[in-house]
């Protein structure tokens, strides 16, 4: 399907659009050297000057972790921000660059684990979180492996921001399948192997399909469509972790939660993966999306 027909955008978007496009583009082809200096200046916008979602980050903060000494949580908070602004800049770099020069910043380790699940015949679902820079994440593992990409996701807020990101992240060939078509989707997909590559931390709006587990101290509503994709057509269920060895480079790591998801308890593979992101989360606390409202929804009475 056509990103203009997943992501109509109105007349009086499209100036937006294309200043988004020129201005991401112009940011992109600058030297890392420039680019940092932008991010130094971003970041202090971000946390110091505007303090974007500040009071929300230190409540998360302090609620996954009531053990870290106050002093050892604003570090955390400023090492996110500062992430937080770079990766503003890494997808400026992706917009403008094409995939051997993100290639060179982005490893998938692994890449055996998806081969042998396609090898046999069966299909393979990336259940990934929100880890910088998730966004060079897509773009590589859609090259890095030969059968179809189908990325699951959920519209923005803003059309032209929405089509923007649509553009750069199915630039490769992936197909950007909306949330609300994905069962269908993937029915018919059910005779062909593939990887669909789904952001499984993100907060649910189906509240009375969600799953609840205890994720960073506090309980938390998952999606269900990572448990119900997965026991759809039965696939290898991959946590991938993102790890940063440098400034503005990154390897990821594949784990298998499972290969028959279908025998698991109902529930059980949403702990799986919630249990993997948190213990990635504890290792780096600061690379993952705080800014998030993950846990805007109360758990119901029991």
């Amino acid at each position: 399907m056509p990103i203009t027909e997943l992501c109509p955008v109105r007349q009086q978007d499209r100036f937006l659009y294309a200043l988004m496009d020129q201005l991401f583009r112009g940011f992109g082809r600058l030297s890392w050297r420039k680019l940092d200096i932008i991010a130094g200046a971003l970041y202090k916008l971000l946390y110091s000057t505007w303090g974007y979602r500040r009071d929300l980050v230190r409540r998360h903060l302090r609620q996954a972790f009531p053990d870290k000494p106050e002093p050892h949580l604003t570090q955390i908070e400023k090492d996110f921000y500062q992430l937080f602004a770079d990766w503003m800049m890494e997808v400026c770099f992706m917009h403008a660059r094409d995939w051997d020069a993100v290639r060179e910043r982005f490893e998938i380790k692994d890449l055996h684990l998806f081969h042998e699940a396609h090898a046999r015949g069966q299909s393979v679902i990336v259940a990934m979180g929100h880890q910088f820079n998730w966004e060079w994440g897509g773009w590589i593992v859609r090259k890095d492996t030969t059968k179809p990409i189908l990325c699951v996701y959920l519209p923005l807020s803003g059309a032209a921001a929405d089509k923007f990101f649509l553009d750069l992240r199915g630039r490769y060939g992936s197909e950007m399948l909306p949330l609300g078509k994905m069962g269908a989707r993937l029915v018919r997909m059910r005779s062909e192997t593939h990887t669909l590559i789904l952001m499984a931390d993100q907060s649910p709006s189906d509240l009375p399909r969600a799953y609840w587990t205890a994720f960073l101290n506090r309980p938390t509503a998952w999606h269900g469509g990572l448990e119900r994709s997965a026991r759809l057509l039965n696939y290898r269920v991959l946590f991938v972790e993102i790890v940063q060895t440098a400034r503005h480079k990154y390897e990821a790591y594949p784990h298998v939660l499972t290969d028959d998801p279908r025998s698991l308890p109902e529930g059980r593979l949403t702990e799986l993966y919630a249990q993997a992101l948190e213990a990635s989360i504890r290792r780096a606390p600061h690379n993952w999306l705080w800014t998030h409202n993950r846990w805007k929804h109360s758990p119901p009475a029991s």
